[in-house]
């Protein structure tokens, strides 16, 4: 399966999913067309489910994100869930926040009510 790598700038997370690597969304994310951003996002993942992986695990490390983004993320989160469900494999997310930032180790602890899927919440140091 293809990797998807997306470059991040300014107001877009990188994108780093490959096949048989832990999946990577860094940066931040306040694209003007979230919905559109993350559209090829949403689809690598669903195809990349139907391989069904042994161990898939999503690290988010996000410096800020608006509503829209949150919501588009909160749906990769469900694709997650509803494999988590469907197999004995390993489903994890890692949420990672930087030290001191309490707004975004918050919001990861409230998505991590929103979906049964193992979920570490973790401070990311310097």
């Amino acid at each position: 399966m293809d990797a998807l790598l997306i470059e991040g700038k300014m107001t877009s997370p990188a994108i780093d999913f490959q096949a048989g690597k832990t999946l990577r969304i860094t940066g931040r994310s306040i694209p003007e067309h979230p919905v559109k951003f993350y559209q090829p996002v949403d689809e690598w993942l669903a195809k990349y489910i139907l391989t069904q992986p042994h161990n898939l695990e999503l690290f988010i490390h996000l410096d800020y994100l608006n509503t829209h983004s949150t919501e588009c993320v909160l749906i990769l989160f469900k694709k997650l869930e509803a494999y988590n469900k469907q197999t004995v494999n390993r489903v994890k997310v890692t949420w990672g926040f930087d030290e001191d930032d309490e707004d975004m180790q918050i919001l990861g602890e409230d998505l991590s009510t929103m979906v049964e899927v193992p979920f570490d919440i973790v401070e990311i140091k310097g």
